[in-house]
């Protein structure tokens, strides 16, 4: 299993390498490394880049919260009640095309940052339009909106060296899961 890096790794700080050979046994190895890492941690990840397990790759997985909730929606609808399994959109080598003017402030935590137990609330543009490399090479092109937004802008922001407590101005703003909860 991999291992998460945590604040204070100088790997977490630096941009990303363009992934090259998309087919590398090493970047699919690596893939499928991050896809395990993030089932085990499912019940409190939204996503992970490969700059959080040591990589210096523009690799980002993020959890589809939009696809999952209309799963939920339908299922709901039907009477069907069970617990959705994570949608993964492997993303390489992704570049943001379009950022609203509009902006969304959400409560953001990250693996890599106290093990995902401390969270700030970040502003960031509400919708944007991403294309990627899909894992099996294809040009792919999505839009993101609302949590799913920050989802994806979170992991992009791991590719540039970038963590979420860059937007959070005011440290004293932070909270552990337990104290948002009494929040």
């Amino acid at each position: 299993m991999l291992k998460i890096l945590q604040y204070g790794s100088p790997k977490l700080e630096k941009p990303s390498l363009k992934v090259e050979n998309i087919k590398d046994p090493k970047v699919l190895k690596l893939i499928e490394d991050m896809l395990q890492v993030l089932d085990k941690e499912q019940d409190h990840s939204a996503g992970l880049s490969a700059p959080q397990v040591g990589q210096n790759l523009r690799v980002a997985i993020s959890r589809r919260m939009d696809t999952e909730e209309e799963i939920r929606l339908k299922n709901e609808a039907e009477g069907i009640k069970k617990k959705i399994k994570p949608i993964w959109e492997i993303m390489i080598n992704p570049e943001i095309l379009f950022k609203s003017k509009e902006t969304s402030t959400k409560w953001e935590g990250c693996l890599s940052v106290n093990q995902g137990e401390l969270f700030g609330q970040v502003t960031r543009p509400k919708v944007i339009k991403v294309k990627f490399t899909n894992i099996d090479g294809s040009e792919s092109e999505l839009m993101a909106d609302d949590y799913f937004s920050h989802v994806v802008q979170h992991e992009m922001d791991h590719l540039d060296g970038v963590l979420f407590l860059k937007y959070v101005k005011d440290p004293t703003k932070l909270y552990t899961s337990e104290e948002l909860e009494d929040m």
